[in-house]
């Protein structure tokens, strides 16, 4: 009997000892499948994110690029009405000078000038559009050229290298460039107004 007690003994034992490592591993299998599923989802988290930004930043650069197209477009745009009310200006203004080089007034205006610059600058030659050169000719050293066509002169003092622009055209010009400022706007004036 004493061998069937422990032969019951031992198989409990067994059993309980079966138990127990059946216990720990279904513990240990439970810890590594959450661990691994914990892993899995971190890594499947961490690819999503990854793939987020990516096209998060693929989205930021399309934007980017569209803006700044639509930036370049209103630019081109506004530089455009720009030089066309500027080429409008200039014509008004082109106008009006011509109207008023037909004036008693500018002709007064201009005798004075040249009065002045006789003073100022003795033997220098006037230059004078056609028209101001049949009108006033007579009074100074002067000389025609077409390519003044506002109205105004210009002088060459007694050196020959240097050359007074006070043209009506070459003030406009001055005056168009000052008002463009930091915008190069071609407006296409004679270069020898």
């Amino acid at each position: 009997m004493d061998i069937e007690r422990k032969l019951k003994n031992f198989t409990k034992m067994a059993e309980n000892e079966a138990e127990k490592t059946y216990q720990d591993l279904i513990r240990k299998t439970d810890s590594h499948i959450k661990a691994s599923l914990e892993k899995t989802k971190k890594e499947a988290l961490e690819a999503a994110e990854g793939a987020l930004e990516s096209e998060l930043s693929i989205l930021k650069q399309m934007q980017k690029r569209e803006i700044s197209r639509y930036e370049r477009e209103i630019r081109k745009k506004l530089l455009l009405r720009r030089e066309e009310i500027l080429k409008e200006l200039k014509m008004r203004v082109e106008k009006s000078l011509l109207e008023y080089t037909g004036s008693s007034e500018y002709y007064t205006w201009l005798c004075e000038s040249i009065k002045d610059e006789k003073v100022k600058n003795p033997g220098a030659t006037i230059i004078l559009n056609t028209k101001d050169y049949e009108n006033l000719g007579f009074m100074t050293n002067a000389v025609s050229s077409k390519e003044i066509y506002l109205g105004g002169y210009k002088l060459i003092l007694n050196d020959g290298k240097r050359l007074i622009d006070n043209t009506f055209g070459a003030r406009l010009l001055e005056q168009l460039e000052n008002f463009q400022g930091f915008t190069p706007i071609d407006i296409n004036i004679e270069a020898g107004l």
